[in-house]
């Protein structure tokens, strides 16, 4: 064990850790989920100090001995394999103390033993490279926080929207595969005019494709970034060439040429609203997710008594009771997922308005349920397209059932013989059990030319 001192004591550390004692006493004090930070944020951390030791370096307040070791150790860390032994490295619980200032010394103390390590030194030796004063100068956690909880967002939402693009894509397929199949539409969850079956899969293509944009859009937000503004935006103990190496640093090493600094670093302290944009932005994609998942689940409901105007790909046993017995398991596992979340949207709106002037200190949540949120929709869109929409078959002979058993039909006559007679006729056929043409054909109420204009099913999905 060796001995390691802060301003409140000092504490023995493990031999082989690279961890120091600020990480050590956050572990202590906040083993609440037993989850750990989301890799990616420990990465764009890393990252983050290895632009920032090449700016200083820049900006000659860092020696470039000190800068190539920070360097040398950041790029080794970034290629470690820390699952097999992470308890040397990052220990930091998720849920931990405000800001992210534990897990921004987290990342400072295990860079700088790290360099130690390599300038031939003992680890929890700081006289050559210190993390406080050489890994993190010219920073703050409150300005590297949000800048590395941005970045890391924008990794995780480009990989969202490859997922979101290929499902985009397997409804489009499905959308020309059904466009010949007539179906009643339905509204009120009752009896509507006719619909293809292509139209939904490719209505269902459009919103996809709507909320792709809309993700994009928010994704602008995140780009903004308030490093370089130090503690509260006013960039004390920050060179004055600092910001603009810095960010020619990260578009480099993000190869992001579209990131840029905040015009105003205070308020890029004060206020966290570019996460809310985003997180607004997967709460819409949620709702309309979910709405798709409901509309295939009830279009596939049965197999004998439901709508079964579709069929799912079976992917297990769907009861423990109930033999042969097959349920939209991807369909619902998509509900739960989109579901969560809605709700971590409503906890990150919380934690965006706790922000108390200079400072909102609820980052970690936040970086906690945007990463958490675009994980597990990537993660599902990924199954739910492989293993159920590339899959789904059309039930053609129950579709063209109900679509000729619809007294919706009497729609198309109502420019002819008006709305009242065609809700006359309605009511007849559902009455008497029969079907709109049967009873047309019956009472001879139109010709034959004005028959075959009026009650060409297709031509009623068409637009004029």
């Amino acid at each position: 064990m060796r001995i390691e001192k802060d301003s409140i004591g000092q504490l023995e550390i493990a031999d082989d850790a690279y961890y120091g004692i600020q990480s050590y006493r956050a572990s202590q004090n906040f083993q609440i989920s037993g989850t750990q930070v989301h890799p990616l944020m420990i990465k764009s951390y890393l990252l983050l100090k290895k632009a920032a030791a090449i700016a200083n370096e820049k900006a000659k307040v860092l020696e470039p001995k000190k800068a190539g070791a920070i360097v040398a150790a950041i790029d080794q860390l970034i290629n470690l394999d820390n699952h097999n032994d992470s308890s040397k490295y990052f220990i930091v619980d998720a849920y931990q103390a405000g800001a992210g200032t534990s897990q921004n010394m987290n990342a400072n103390e295990v860079i700088a033993n790290k360099a130690n390590e390599i300038l031939g030194k003992k680890l929890g030796s700081y006289s050559e490279i210190n993390p406080n004063d050489h890994v993190n100068m010219s920073q703050s956690t409150n300005d590297s926080y949000p800048t590395v909880m941005r970045l890391a967002t924008l990794a995780l939402s480009n990989e969202l929207l490859i997922e979101l693009k290929l499902f985009s894509s397997s409804l489009e397929i499905k959308a020309r595969e059904f466009d010949h199949i007539l179906k009643a539409g339905r509204t009120h969850l009752q009896d509507a005019v006719p619909i293809r079956l292509g139209q939904e899969f490719g209505a269902y293509k459009y919103t996809v494709d709507q909320l792709i944009k809309l993700i994009i859009e928010a994704q602008g937000s995140l780009r903004v970034l308030g490093i370089g503004g130090s503690a509260v935006g006013t960039g004390i103990n920050v060179p004055k060439s600092y910001r603009d190496t810095i960010i020619l640093e990260l578009r480099n090493i993000f190869q992001d040429s579209h990131l840029t600094i905040s015009p105003n670093l205070i308020a890029s302290m004060q206020s966290q609203l570019p996460m809310m944009i985003y997180s607004n932005a997967l709460r819409a994609t949620a709702l309309e997710l979910t709405r798709i998942m409901n509309d295939l689940r009830l279009l596939s409901s049965g197999p004998s008594t439901g709508l079964a105007e579709i069929t799912l790909p079976s992917s297990q046993p769907g009861s423990s009771i109930m033999p042969g017995k097959i349920n939209p398991s991807l369909l619902e596992m998509g509900n739960q997922v989109f579901f969560k979340v809605i709700g971590n949207d409503s906890a990150m709106a919380f934690a965006v308005s706790a922000g108390q002037l200079e400072l909102n200190v609820m980052m970690p949540l936040m970086a906690q349920l945007s990463l958490e949120s675009t994980h597990i929709m990537k993660n599902a869109l990924h199954s739910i397209r492989e293993r159920c929409i590339d899959g789904i078959k059309a039930n053609e002979k129950q579709c063209e059932k109900y679509v000729g058993q619809t007294s919706q039909i009497a729609t198309a006559l109502s420019p002819v013989i008006g709305y009242a007679k065609a809700s006359e006729l309605a009511k007849q056929a559902l009455s008497e059990n029969k079907s709109i043409i049967e009873l047309i054909k019956e009472k001879k109420i139109l010709t034959d030319e004005q028959f075959n204009k009026l009650l060409n099913l297709r031509e009623m999905t068409e637009l004029k």
